[in-house]
């Protein structure tokens, strides 16, 4: 559960109004009259992981509006995989220990940095950096990512990828491209193929300090 700290919360047409979001982030279909937006006016520090799925179902948050720097002590994560989840507008920097997008709009105007790597793996969803990304790795399958500064050499994609980034990732047929042959032996003996099932596993062993993506 969300406590109330650093930010105030908002129902969803006040916010609108009044922050103006809707310009910077796509809305979709849904109605989130009942929902209400977390917004931040300064600098917002996070202790733990964000799961976007659970802040918009879970706890009636459709979005996070951060005027200034946003950090994350722990992982944001997004495991809705279908675009139904709450967003993030971060108007300055954003740092957290790994990221992992499904369907979730997230842009940043500064730079993302993250300790260890950004899974983007959604045909809903977007994420936006206007800064630079700084990560051990940028991965992502079917989802449009646009990075208007420096991604890290290790940039890869599957499937879809934005015009703008056809010189920043490389293609990939598979995750088991991505992976040590021991990982890619292990991964493949559960999954045949790419999706969500195989990017949970890949970031959970991540997660729980085992170096399982080629370097």
């Amino acid at each position: 559960m969300i406590e109330t700290g650093s930010y105030e919360l908002l129902s969803f047409e006040v916010a609108r109004q009044k922050l103006r979001f809707d310009r910077e982030i796509s809305l979709g279909l849904f109605d989130l009259s009942s929902f209400r937006i977390a917004y931040c006016p300064g600098d917002f520090v996070y202790v733990g992981d964000i799961e976007l799925y659970q802040w918009m179902w879970c706890d009636k948050i459709a979005g996070l509006v951060v005027d200034g720097d946003m950090t994350i002590e722990g992982d944001l994560m997004d495991n809705s995989f279908d675009g139904v989840t709450a967003f993030v507008l971060a108007r300055g920097n954003l740092r957290a220990r790994t990221v992992t997008l499904g369907g979730a709009e997230v842009v940043v105007r500064g730079d993302l940095r993250a300790e260890g790597p950004v899974f983007n793996s959604s045909t809903a969803g977007r994420c936006e950096i206007g800064g630079s990304l700084h990560a051990s790795h940028l991965v992502t399958d079917d989802h449009a990512t646009v990075v208007a500064g420096r991604a890290p050499a290790r940039s890869f994609a599957l499937g879809y990828v934005d015009p703008t980034m056809s010189e920043k990732l490389r293609p990939a047929k598979s995750y088991l491209d991505l992976l040590t042959p021991e990982a890619a032996e292990e991964f493949d003996a559960q999954f045949r193929g790419a999706g969500p099932e195989i990017v949970m596993r890949i970031v959970a062993a991540i997660r729980a300090g085992r170096s399982v993506l080629r370097v």
